[in-house]
């Protein structure tokens, strides 16, 4: 898997977690069983702001070189570590998410493993060098003396 693939992956899942968290927060929150209220439906709208700006952000970055390629991953793998530990606490601890959290739990976890296997476990890709043509000696020129006879 080609970190372009996950990045694409990636900016999708958070355009659409963001266009819904910024239009439709009440109905999103609704289904984490999470209290409505208009500072809460405010924050969300903030939050579903950030996760389309971080989509579109990383939908621009697509073609970046390979060195930053992976200093981005390696940034979205500790983005998916903190949100799958915070969604965790969400559910247990906090209380926050009562209902369908494990949606979070695997997206976020599900990213985190991919991240993490990519950086660490996949066999490094080498790029290829474009082949060049050698270029054919210059034939010396038919009346320079060069030959071989001697004059």
């Amino acid at each position: 898997m080609s970190y372009r693939l996950m990045f694409i992956i990636n900016a999708v899942a958070l355009a659409i977690f963001g266009v819904l968290f910024m239009v439709m927060p009440e109905f999103v929150l609704t289904q984490f069983k999470s209290e409505v209220y208009v500072a809460t439906l405010y924050v969300a709208r903030f939050m579903g702001g950030a996760f389309l700006l971080g989509g579109l952000l990383l939908w621009f970055l697509l073609d970046v070189p390979a060195k930053k390629q992976k200093l981005m991953a390696t940034l979205l793998l500790a983005c998916s570590i903190g949100g799958f530990v915070l969604s965790l606490f969400g559910m247990t601890s906090i209380g926050v998410l009562r209902a369908n959290g494990w949606v979070l739990l695997v997206i976020f976890g599900l990213f985190a493993l991919i991240y993490g296997y990519m950086l660490f476990l996949q066999p490094k890709q080498t790029e290829a060098k474009p082949r060049t043509l050698r270029k054919p000696k210059a034939a010396p020129p038919a009346n320079s003396g060069q030959n071989g006879l001697p004059q």
